[in-house]
Order: structure tokens, then C-alpha cells, then sequence
């Protein structure tokens, strides 16, 4: 058996180039969401989504409470309350349209209808951002659009409905949480963007939370707990992610959520994809893959 040195792994990862590393902290947060997400829709028939996404908040606002320490007031200091707030208003309009979407229809074709935000932020990236996207990441983000035009083919029957409305305009909000993210990068940590979006997000959930509240059961508890937690650490790296790396970088990469989506859809809720399903799988697995690499 081979063992690697922390020493080795640490001199690894320093030698690595920025979007080398956004490229994998992306990656380990595409995977926690989809654990969440999969906890999120075995629940959520259930107790009220704002409910679900109160109680989330109020533990990632615990975790980086006790990051902090007593050191909470520089933890609030920041140089952009307004990012900091658009931050906030962009990620609530996201979670609370895909996370609505997902308890009426499959969740490949939320995944699917989310990845607009790919074409949003590679634009968004250009035009505000000034970043040179060059031919090789348009071409990743255009054939990965593709491969999801293609899955959706079989579930949309050529009509899209109001949830997937809601699902698809999760992805222009979505666009707008990676930009602002992006520039705050040189000037705000990790935890404060993390916490300003938090607070944020407990004020507008906590009124409709209150009106609709339904006690949830032990196991229950322990899907919202495992929600709250993984949910938290899954936004840091992503939230990390995106102030390191390119935005037009890591744009492709989230087409991996449709291939983790399609397995969860498959041996969780019984979803079987089709062929045309399959088919967009494997373009999206091969725009992945040569995004990775250009990256590297």
C-alpha cells in the first residue's frame, strides 16, 4: 500500500496553480451539495422548505460563530457591505428556487435546468469581471450546455413548466453568487462572505419558517443536522473556490452535479435515466474532464 506524507501532500498542493486548486475544492463541494441535496428531498415533502433552510442556516451561523471565537466583530468587518448584501440576496433567490423545484420535479432535471449559470457567469466573467476567456473555456461551457440540452430533452416534452421555470432562474441567481464572490476575493476572508450570507438569509427565512413550522421527528432532526453541517463545509469550499480561481474556469465544472444528480435519482429515488440521459452524460463527463485539464 502506498502512504503519502502530509508533508508531501501540503508541498503538492502549494506548488498547484490557483485554478488547479479551485478546481478541486469545486469538485468537494459538488459532492457534499449533492449529499445535502439528496437529505433535502427525502425531507422535504414533508416539513416546510423555508423551515428546512432556516434551521441550515442557523448551524452554519453556529460553525462560524465558534471558527471565530470572541473575535465575532472582525469577523463583521468588511470593506463591501453591498456585495455583501447583493451576496446574500442572490443566494437566497438560488437555494430558495431550486430547492422548491426539487420536491415537484426529477432532480437531474433541476441539476439540468440550474446549469444556465454557466453561460451567465462565463459572460458575467468577460463583461464585469474582465477576465480573458479564451476559446477553450467557451468551448467547454458551450458543449457542456449542450450535453444538458440533451438530457433535458425526455423530461421536458418540449414544455417547460413553472417549476422549471423557477429550477432554470436558480442558475442566473446562482451566476450572480459566483461574480460577487469573485469580487470580494482580494479583500474579504472566506468566513465573513460565509457569514454575512447567513445572517442575511436567517432574516428573510425566519418569518415564513415561523408561520409554517412543523416539528420535525428524531430521524428528521438528524437529516436537518447532516443538512446544516455538510451544507456548511461543501459552501466553504465553494465559496473558496471561487475567490481563487476563474470564474470562466469553474464554470464547467459544475456539469459534474448532473452526472452526481442522475446516480442519486437513479439508486436513491428510483429515477432511470433514458438514453438520450445517458448520452448527455457522457458529453458532459468529457467537457469536465478537458476543463480539469485546461485548468491544471
Amino acid at each position: 500500500m502506498i502512504r503519502i506524507a502530509p508533508a508531501a501532500i501540503t508541498r503538492l498542493w502549494s506548488r498547484a496553480s490557483d485554478n488547479l486548486r479551485a478546481t478541486i475544492m469545486t469538485m468537494g463541494s459538488i459532492v457534499l451539495f449533492s449529499v445535502m441535496l439528496t437529505n433535502l428531498k427525502l425531507i422535504g415533502t414533508r416539513i416546510p422548505m423555508t423551515e428546512i433552510l432556516l434551521i441550515r442556516q442557523l448551524i452554519v451561523s453556529l460553525l462560524i460563530i465558534q471558527f471565530f471565537g470572541s473575535d465575532l466583530r472582525s469577523a463583521l468587518r468588511t470593506n463591501h457591505p453591498g456585495l455583501q448584501i447583493l451576496r446574500g440576496l442572490f443566494s437566497f433567490g438560488s437555494q430558495l428556487t431550486q430547492f422548491v423545484a426539487l420536491l415537484y420535479i426529477p432532480l437531474a432535471e433541476v441539476t439540468a435546468l440550474s446549469f444556465s449559470q454557466v453561460i451567465f457567469i462565463t459572460i458575467a466573467a468577460a463583461v464585469i469581471l474582465r477576465e480573458t476567456v479564451d476559446w477553450r473555456r467557451w468551448l467547454a461551457a458551450i458543449a457542456g450546455f449542450a450535453g444538458m440540452v440533451v438530457m433535458m430533452l425526455p423530461a421536458s416534452g418540449g414544455v417547460i413548466n413553472a417549476f422549471a421555470l423557477m429550477a432554470l432562474s436558480s442558475g442566473l441567481f446562482g451566476a450572480g453568487v459566483s461574480i460577487t464572490i469573485r469580487s470580494m476575493a482580494a479583500t474579504e476572508p472566506t468566513m465573513t462572505i460565509m457569514l454575512y450570507q447567513s445572517i442575511i438569509l436567517c432574516i428573510f427565512y425566519a418569518a415564513p419558517a415561523a408561520c409554517w413550522w412543523i416539528w420535525p421527528t428524531s430521524s428528521e432532526w438528524w437529516r436537518l443536522i447532516q443538512i446544516g453541517v455538510v451544507g456548511t463545509i461543501a459552501q466553504y469550499l465553494f465559496t473558496r473556490g471561487c475567490q481563487i480561481g476563474e470564474a470562466s474556469a469553474l464554470a464547467p465544472l459544475e456539469f459534474s452535479r448532473l452526472l452526481i444528480a442522475t446516480l442519486v435519482g437513479y439508486f436513491v429515488f428510483l429515477e432511470i435515466p433514458s438514453p438520450t440521459t445517458l448520452l448527455g452524460a457522457t458529453i458532459i463527463i468529457a467537457s469536465t474532464g478537458y476543463a480539469v485539464r485546461h485548468n491544471a
